[in-house]
């Protein structure tokens, strides 16, 4: 199918620094005009988290006694490995690795890890799909995420009889920005759309917009889940994509394109 322009349209991008310079090109090589206002910060554990942090660092210690080891996300490998290679300088055998959506795979496959992946939903829906729940019995799970987040995945595992730990090696937060700020340079900008990568990404835009109303512009969303919470905060012009990676992201915006110009 060829591709669709996007001339004219005004998109806001609110994916973490460093990560969203690519979705931002692609969306200005179809003729967007693009904004880039982060709603989410990922940041290292914080040094007075000591119990969180020696909690971590046990978990990586005993990296080898773990059957599978699953990475959550991009910044999940990116943290996880750092912790990772504090404590084995070669990787222990024997594991399972398994990773949530394509990016993350391919960044654990540079730094020697070969991992399972579901290759369209990039949730934990799609990895439970793929992995053999009836030889999970007994066995030990290590999920490597951000701290907090959905414990969805835990709780299915467990239910079919594994043992599993979270191993904690970053935390989320709301940017240090004024509320408001945001809301201001989307009515400045006359943004039409909005891209999110997840519940709290939207949660955060919500709060970092103030008073301005976002009702009447069109929010791209990565997954039912975050659709539903989407109109549960009052959302109505939502756009679902297969997953949150630039190609599902600008499918579904060329899709949108496509039906205003009909």
């Amino acid at each position: 199918m060829p591709s669709v322009s996007l001339a004219s349209k005004h998109i806001l991008v609110t994916r973490p620094e460093g990560q969203a310079e690519s979705l931002v090109q692609s969306l200005s090589d179809l003729g967007a005009v693009v904004r880039h206002y982060p709603v989410l910060d990922i940041v290292p554990l914080a040094q007075e988290e000591t119990a969180l942090r020696q909690q971590t660092k046990q978990r990586m210690l005993d990296l080898d006694l773990y059957h599978h080891i699953i990475f959550i996300s991009t910044n999940a490998v990116e943290y996880g490995v750092d912790w990772i290679e504090d404590y084995w300088p070669q990787l222990p055998v024997g594991i399972q690795w398994h990773a949530i959506g394509v990016a993350t795979a391919n960044k654990m496959v540079m730094h020697g890890l070969n991992a399972s992946v579901p290759t369209v939903a990039m949730n934990s829906e799609a990895l439970l799909q793929l992995m053999d729940l009836h030889s999970i019995a007994g066995k030990k799970v290590l999920i490597v995420r951000g701290v907090g987040g959905r414990d969805f995945l835990a709780e299915q595992l467990r239910a079919h009889g594994a043992e599993v730990d979270y191993a904690e090696c970053y935390q989320r937060k709301i940017p240090n920005k004024p509320v408001g700020e945001l809301g201001q340079l989307i009515t400045d900008q006359t943004i039409d759309v909005i891209c999110v990568n997840s519940g709290e990404s939207l949660s955060n835009l919500s709060t970092l917009a103030g008073d301005t109303s976002l009702n009447a512009i069109t929010v791209v969303v990565p997954s039912q889940r975050v659709e539903t919470l989407a109109r549960s905060k009052g959302f109505t012009k939502l756009l679902l994509s297969e997953n949150a990676s630039d190609a599902a992201c600008i499918a579904a915006l060329q899709q949108w394109a496509r039906q205003l110009a009909d």
